[in-house]
C-alpha cells in the first residue's frame, strides 16, 4: 500500500505573529531582484492603507518562479518610512532607510516562498512602507524567467534600475531608473508593538 503523499512546504511562525500579504501576483517580474542582469536596485511604496496594522516587521516573503538553482546568491534589503505618495520625483533617499538584510539567499527553481528573516525587526508605526533591494554586481546574468510574482496598481510607486557593466552604489543611485506602478507580491511577518495588536482603521 502507496500511502505516501507529496512533500508540503509549511513555513511555522512563532505565536503572535500576523501576516500581512500585498498584492494579487499575476505577473511575473523581476523585480525586487533582477537576475537576469548582473546588478540591480528596486524600490517600491506599500501604502499604509494596505498593511493596515502596525508592529515589527520580523521577516518578508517574496514568491520567485525560478528556471535557475540560485544558492548563496547575495542581497541587501532595506526598509524605512515615507509620507510621500509616490516616486514620480525620485527615489526616497537610501540614507533614511533601515538596512534589514545583508546577506546572501537561495532563490531554489520552481515556485516558491522566499523567507528573508530580517537581521534586526523594523518598527512600522506608520506612513507608507518603502521597500528597497539591492542585488550587487555580479560576475554573471542568469535566465530573463527568473521572476518574482507582481501586480501594477498605478503608475509611479516602484523604481528600477539595472545594468550589466555599471556598479551602482545603492546609497547613491546614479540614474532614475524606470518608473513604474509595478512592484513584488510581498508578506510581512510582523509583531505587535505592544501586548495588544494595534490595527488601523481606514
Amino acid at each position: 500500500i502507496n500511502d505516501e503523499s507529496p512533500i508540503f512546504n509549511i513555513t511555522v511562525q512563532p505565536e503572535g505573529v500576523f501576516s500581512v500579504t500585498i498584492g494579487e501576483g499575476n505577473l511575473a517580474e523581476g523585480i525586487p531582484y533582477e537576475f537576469f542582469y548582473k546588478n540591480s536596485l528596486f524600490q517600491c511604496l506599500y501604502y499604509s492603507t494596505e498593511i493596515g496594522m502596525f508592529g515589527n516587521i520580523t521577516a518578508v516573503n517574496f514568491y520567485n518562479n525560478f528556471v535557475t538553482d540560485l544558492v548563496a546568491t547575495p542581497i541587501k534589503l532595506w526598509l524605512g518610512t515615507t509620507m510621500e505618495e509616490d516616486l514620480s520625483v525620485s527615489w526616497i533617499d537610501p540614507t533614511t532607510l533601515t538596512l534589514v538584510y545583508d546577506g546572501t539567499m537561495n532563490f531554489p527553481t520552481g515556485t516558491n516562498t522566499i523567507t528573508i528573516p530580517l537581521q534586526a525587526p523594523f518598527s512600522y508605526t506608520g506612513g507608507n512602507l518603502v521597500l528597497y533591494a539591492n542585488r550587487p554586481m555580479d560576475t554573471q546574468y542568469y535566465s530573463s524567467s527568473d521572476n518574482f510574482e507582481a501586480q501594477t496598481l498605478g503608475t509611479n510607486r516602484a523604481r528600477k534600475l539595472v545594468s550589466d557593466s555599471t556598479t551602482y552604489d545603492p546609497m547613491a543611485p546614479s540614474a532614475a531608473g524606470t518608473l513604474s506602478g509595478t512592484f513584488p507580491k510581498a508578506t510581512f511577518m510582523m509583531t505587535p508593538l505592544s501586548p495588544n495588536p494595534i490595527f488601523a482603521v481606514n
